[in-house]
């Protein structure tokens, strides 16, 4: 009696092992056919788990989830190409090819279903990578043709195909003359904006935004140290030498801008990629009193309530 009792509790357990292996591979099954669609866009901000691009017709949000394959780090400016599902929810993000054309397209299911393969493909050709030839560099420069709209003490700000581009100058900008508005200028950019040389467009340069290599192979290391530069570090090496972004809590970051307003407890500033809002609190820690024009630097929790703020030193 008792073998007859414990054959039937094995065979309960075995039912219940085929019927949960059975539900599984119907579940990815239906994964597979979900429909997906492919973005393929300049990149405009990364907030959090969102990556925003520039579609035709507005902003498209792509967000991240621990699932998505993403096979670089991206910043303002790169093109990049999505696949996701109709939900916006990203399977994979990775870097645009010069052949893939900016839009929004709907992938069949036979495509869906490939993409797991593909990934495998690509997991297996990273650990074969050592005895493979290099991929071929991604641009890290631009050229920018337009109509000047606007000169605001360092922001160039031109006529675009999409909207207006702001193209910032620093004290490194080679800048051939005086320029003013409806002026039609070329400006070298690096991949986020800031000018390397601006000069007159030619009577026969076309508007548009063209990316391209830098001539020579000294010039990822002065990439580098213009965006150390931008993130308020005094050159490459102190970027590298300081450990403090890495200390941050995860639930903090970093902004800098110029101060445009003070209201009441709120700072306003002008950011690299529009206005931020940060708010004082008794619980700030203030190094001076600022006011209009000046330039800061706040470490600031999610909800932007400031945790220190201080000068933003050259």
């Amino acid at each position: 009696m008792k073998a007859s009792v414990a054959v039937v509790k094995i065979l309960s357990v075995v039912c219940v092992m085929l019927l949960a292996q059975s539900q599984n591979v119907l579940a990815q099954e239906g994964a597979a056919k979900q429909a997906t669609k492919t973005i393929v866009g300049d990149l405009l901000m990364i907030d959090r788990d969102l990556y925003i691009v520039r579609g035709k017709l507005g902003e498209i949000q792509i967000e991240a989830t621990y699932k998505t394959e993403i096979t670089e780090e991206f910043e303002f400016g790169d093109r990049i190409k999505a696949l996701v599902l109709m939900n916006n929810k990203a399977l994979k993000i990775e870097r645009a090819g010069p052949g893939d054309v900016a839009g929004v397209v709907e992938n069949s299911i036979v495509a869906a279903k490939a993409s797991p393969a593909k990934k495998i493909e690509k997991g297996t050709a990273k650990t074969a990578a050592p005895g493979l030839a290099p991929a071929p560099k991604q641009p890290d420069r631009k050229t920018i043709i337009g109509d000047l709209l606007m000169i605001d003490r360092d922001l160039y700000i031109v006529r675009g195909e999409y909207g207006e581009i702001q193209i910032e100058a620093t004290y490194k900008t080679e800048i051939t003359e005086e320029f003013e508005f409806g002026d039609r200028i070329k400006a070298v950019v690096l991949m986020n904006n800031k000018a390397l040389k601006i000069e007159r467009a030619g009577a026969n340069e076309v508007s548009g935004v063209t990316m391209q290599q830098a001539p020579s192979s000294t010039v990822p290391a002065k990439v580098k140290a213009e965006l150390a530069q931008s993130a308020g570090a005094k050159g490459q090496a102190a970027q590298q030498t300081n450990p403090a972004p890495n200390k941050l809590p995860s639930d903090t970051r970093v902004v800098k801008g110029q101060i445009l307003m003070i209201d009441g407890a709120f700072y306003v500033l002008r950011g690299e990629y529009g206005e931020i809002r940060v708010e004082r609190t008794d619980k700030t820690k203030v190094t001076e009193e600022f006011k209009f024009g000046d330039f800061i630097r706040a470490t600031v929790k999610n909800n932007d309530e400031a945790l220190t703020i201080e000068r933003l030193k050259n």
